[in-house]
């Protein structure tokens, strides 16, 4: 019966961790509202003039109209509406059609319009996660358009994220990891050092101090950040780089023991109840871990990079400055000191009308005053610009490792990224056979 009323919760939390994702994302980092769901017409010709000069990596400008639908608009971030207006007043011969971009449903989008004979000209997506799309041929390849003059705005190596076969498919322009703000006042309190980089035993031990001596709860993580817990795990518990990309491939079992170890170590800190507030802990959205920091309930808030200067302001509004943001806790011991991330991106729709148009735009978008814009907001980005890295916020730009076992199947993306942590706590049997079996399956 016991095992029966586990099962119903898990069930209950895992639904309350997909709906709770609109409210949990730092940009990318987690999700956004619903797009609007409806079928729009985007033909439209190119000129033949422009095509040749595509193929030479110089694009005309288009004489015509031309149709396009954009999915990169995210709601509560202040650039994008600004980079819409900006396109619109610098192509007023293009109409575009801009939807509410959310990470749950891209994939379903694009897909959906690629087979109706319609294309999302403009996606914004993850440059180190393209597979999905690739494997379709549902991405235009940007290499002949890439020139010297556009390539130098990105920093070195920074397009590598993005290239596949050695072609160029999504441009990258945030860095993203995950890392955790501090409140150093309640450090203080509970008498333990703030460190930049903390092993898991010794952020485990903090945690324990934090809750023995303190009245407050050592972290919170929101609904749909839950499996950063289990992804980063994933890249750190191997000897070698062999190792880590053999698991990646699928070749060994999540039954294996330091798969099995490192899975019991995270879902200790949820049954030791560190995790706010305890007894749904694994649903908190956003803007609850966010309250719950500001109102001085947590130590610490499991954030993306990103995310942070936001949080200074949040916090500094609430009467609270001392705050530092410092490494996730590594599981590593040996050559795989790696965190999860990479960056967000756009590419193009293999099937889109509308190529010059949809370059025009990318160069746009990727030009010096777009993320300038996004540097102002506190973005990291990839881009040789003033303020386009900050030390605090881009010290482990260089562990993320662009390659995850999520990108097996979509199943087991979805799995690991909404469901693993609940589910592990109240089944652990019976997750790891369902990991099991997405593993085999996408073999």
């Amino acid at each position: 019966m016991r095992r029966q009323v586990r099962m119903m919760l898990s069930v209950v939390l895992t639904g309350c961790m997909v709906l709770g994702m609109t409210a949990c994302g730092e940009k990318s980092g987690g999700g956004t509202a619903a797009p609007e769901e409806r079928n729009e017409s985007v033909a439209a010709e190119s000129s033949t003039e422009g095509a040749a000069a595509g193929q030479t990596g110089e694009v005309a400008e288009e004489e015509g109209a031309a149709n396009l639908v954009m999915l990169i608009e995210e709601p509560n971030v202040s650039y994008f509406p600004v980079f819409l207006e900006n396109i619109r007043e610098k192509y007023p011969q293009y109409s575009i059609t801009s939807k509410t971009w959310d990470q749950s449903q891209v994939e379903k989008t694009v897909k959906t319009a690629f087979a109706g004979g319609e294309a999302v000209d403009i996606v914004k997506y993850f440059p180190n996660q393209m597979e999905t799309f690739l494997s379709a041929d549902m991405a235009l390849d940007l290499t002949p358009y890439m020139d010297k003059e556009w390539k130098s705005i990105f920093t070195e190596n920074a397009l590598d994220i993005g290239t596949y076969d050695g072609k160029l498919y999504c441009l990258p322009i945030t860095t993203v990891y995950p890392d955790i703000d501090v409140n150093v006042d309640i450090f203080e309190e509970a008498g333990v050092e703030v460190k930049e980089h903390w092993t898991w035993e010794e952020f485990a031990d903090a945690c324990e101090k934090i809750k023995q001596n303190t009245d407050v709860f050592p972290f919170a993580i929101c609904d749909t950040r839950v499996g950063w817990f289990q992804r980063n795990a994933f890249l750190q518990i191997w000897d070698t780089k062999e190792e880590l990309e053999s698991f990646n491939r699928g070749e060994i079992s999540f039954k294996d023991e330091r798969v099995v170890t490192a899975l019991d170590k995270i879902n200790d800190l949820f049954a030791k109840e560190y995790a706010y507030p305890g007894n749904g802990a694994f649903s908190q959205t956003k803007d609850q871990t966010q309250a719950a920091f500001s109102q001085g309930k947590i130590a610490m808030l499991f954030n993306v990079n990103n995310g942070g200067k936001k949080i200074r302001n949040v916090m500094e509004e609430a009467g609270m400055t001392n705050i530092r943001t410092i490494s996730w806790p590594t599981m590593a011991t040996g050559e795989c000191d790696y965190v999860l991330g990479g960056c967000d991106g756009y590419f193009v729709s293999s099937n889109t009308k509308n190529t010059e148009a949809c370059i025009n735009i990318l160069k746009y978008l990727t030009s010096k005053e777009a993320f300038e814009l996004q540097v102002e907001d506190g973005d990291v980005v990839p881009a040789n610009v003033e303020g386009g890295t900050n030390e605090e916020f881009s010290r482990d730009s260089a562990r993320v490792y662009p390659k995850e076992i999520l990108a097996l199947s979509a199943e087991l993306n979805d799995y690991v990224y909404y469901n693993i942590g609940a589910n592990y706590f109240y089944d652990r049997e019976g997750t790891l056979e369902e990991l099991e079996s997405l593993r085999t399956s996408a073999q």
